[in-house]
């Protein structure tokens, strides 16, 4: 990157002048009229140098040995501004090419992550609020591995514990219905009542007749359970394949019942010596672990609270080597992470294996108004309407362009507009304006292998050193953990983009002007393709 050469030229420097080694220097991008980049070294180690920074400054822009720059000015009380020689962007510009999908790229490093995402419980069709997960948390793992993150992705089925019970209920009581009988039920007040609980009870009438009104409810309930949870989770994988989410692998919480692992992670807490029993309950002494109160693991009736499969769950994710545990969770999950962090701690885990990033709601926004959203009372609107509607590019796109931890505003009708008003059709038009550049030529983008030397334009700088930026926003999201920042940066390249060829002819006769730019197109169509796919967005040839 020639963020790091110029920073490294300036550790240099200072080491020339004053015989001081820097940890690190700060290199940005100032307004353009300042200058490509700009450092302000003297100013944040003032208390090194002991010297006024302007004279610093100074004497750390004598000193530099940078070839590749055509001009540094010191300004202001110690600011160093610099100008990148037209040579140094036609060489960067070259090495973008022949890096093709790989630029910006790390190669995989460090002690792996797991990631989970997603994880909806078994009870239903996925929601628009579930796809806002789904985006955000496959984004996530792209942009982390594409900064050398050694990442795995994970989904976490919650198919044991009373939702599952009140599930299965809900489809008996329907499956009952259609053969004009009633099926006894704990809660009717809390079945889930949406249009798919009578499409399972249909399958179910289908695949098995009357056979479960030929023997008791409590007899048969538990294949009715397991019928109803393998018709959501089905449901559900088929969503994610179509929304673009992959996995690496799909845990069952009924695993870690049958395996025995929430008995053992019990008897290793009581080993542990932060348990207690109390008014007929086992506690978890979490308190005094970092948590506002005490848990319940065990109840009176001996059944387990969340908190133990719970546990038991993130205890395996160490056990099998990771070093680090991302969960993505709603925002009403906000109480989540130090409660689990709690029992993890006093398992002797660290306290920062498990990190929690907590993903706001989305309000999904029909002819001005919020279309309510009621799981249980069935008017909920399902991922898949919402992909029917807008298409997977601008679900992906939408989901994602705003910060996960801020609520958003799904607007349907930019959402589907063909206009600059709807910024992945901006940006996906960028793309394809390039591809039609070079279809014009009867070239392949792929072909450029040189970059002629010469001086290029400022709509051309511009869009150079924006291009170049391309590492640093994927290390930068993935260090933060957004996604939110590629967007931004798509959508402020796109417009770079249309400013050079507005103002800009691409297939002029001088050839090298031509070779330029058409090698400048290049790059850009590269990282505009690159950027979308970190997101799951396609970038189409043609529109």
């Amino acid at each position: 990157m020639l963020e790091e050469r110029v920073a490294g030229a300036l550790r240099g420097a200072v080491r020339e002048a004053y015989g001081i080694e820097l940890e690190s220097v700060h290199v940005e991008r100032p307004n353009h009229a300042y200058g490509d980049y700009a450092t302000n070294l003297a100013l944040a180690n003032a208390r090194l140098f002991r010297r006024n920074p302007r004279e610093v400054a100074q004497a750390v822009a004598e000193a530099l040995n940078a070839p590749f720059l055509e001009s540094v000015e010191v300004a202001g009380p110690g600011f160093i501004n610099f100008r990148l020689a037209s040579g140094a962007l036609g060489e960067e510009l070259l090495a973008l090419l022949t890096a093709r999908e790989r630029y910006g790229r790390r190669e995989p490093s460090g002690t792996p992550v797991l990631l989970e995402y997603v994880s909806v419980n078994p009870t239903g069709p996925m929601t628009v609020a579930h796809g806002r997960h789904a985006a955000y948390g496959d984004s996530l793992a792209r942009i982390l591995g594409a900064a050398g993150r050694k990442v795995v992705r994970e989904y976490y089925f919650n198919d044991g514990g009373n939702q599952i019970r009140l599930l299965g209920e809900s489809v008996a009581a329907r499956y009952a219905e259609l053969f004009e009988r009633e099926w006894p039920v704990s809660a009717p007040e809390s079945l889930y009542r949406g249009e798919y609980i009578r499409e399972i009870a249909e399958s179910l009438r289908q695949r098995d007749d009357d056979k479960h009104l030929l023997v008791s409810p409590e007899a048969t309930l538990p294949e009715i359970m397991a019928f109803a949870t393998q018709w959501c989770m089905t449901r559900i994988k088929e969503t994610l394949v179509r929304v673009r989410a992959s996995f690496d692998s799909y845990f069952n919480e009924k695993s870690l019942y049958e395996s025995g692992a929430i008995e053992d992670l019990i008897g290793k807490l009581k080993e542990s010596g932060h348990v207690y029993e109390s008014e007929g309950a086992l506690w978890l002494a979490s308190s005094k672990l970092g948590d506002d109160k005490d848990r319940v693991l065990v109840k009176k009736d001996g059944s387990y609270t969340y908190m133990a499969p719970d546990l038991a769950y993130h205890r395996d994710k160490w056990q099998r080597g990771f070093g680090t545990a991302v969960d993505v969770l709603g925002a009403d999950h906000a109480g989540y992470p130090p409660r689990i962090r709690a029992g993890l701690v006093a398992l002797g885990l660290p306290e920062d294996f498990l990190d929690v990033e907590l993903v706001r709601l989305v309000k999904l926004v029909r002819g001005g108004e919020q279309v309510k959203v009621s799981k249980r009372a069935g008017t909920f609107v399902t991922l898949d309407e919402l992909l029917d509607e807008v298409g997977v590019d601008a679900a992906r796109y939408f989901y994602v362009r705003s910060s996960h931890r801020t609520e958003m505003n799904f607007d349907l009708a930019v959402a589907v507009q063909q206009s600059d008003e709807n910024p992945v059709y901006y940006v996906q038009y960028a793309h394809a304006r390039i591809a039609s550049i070079f279809r014009r030529a009867g070239l392949n983008p792929e072909e450029i292998g040189e970059v002629p030397p010469g001086e290029f334009a400022p709509e051309e700088r511009a869009l150079l050193l924006e291009l170049f930026d391309l590492p640093r926003v994927i290390e930068g999201a993935a260090s933060r953990r957004e996604v939110h920042p590629l967007p931004t940066y798509l959508e402020t390249l796109a417009t770079r983009f249309h400013r050079f060829y507005t103002v800009h002819q691409v297939l002029v006769d001088d050839e090298e002007v031509r070779a330029r730019r058409l090698a400048l197109c290049a790059g850009t169509k590269n990282v505009l393709g690159i950027g979308l796919g970190l997101l799951g967005v396609e970038a189409p040839e043609r529109m």
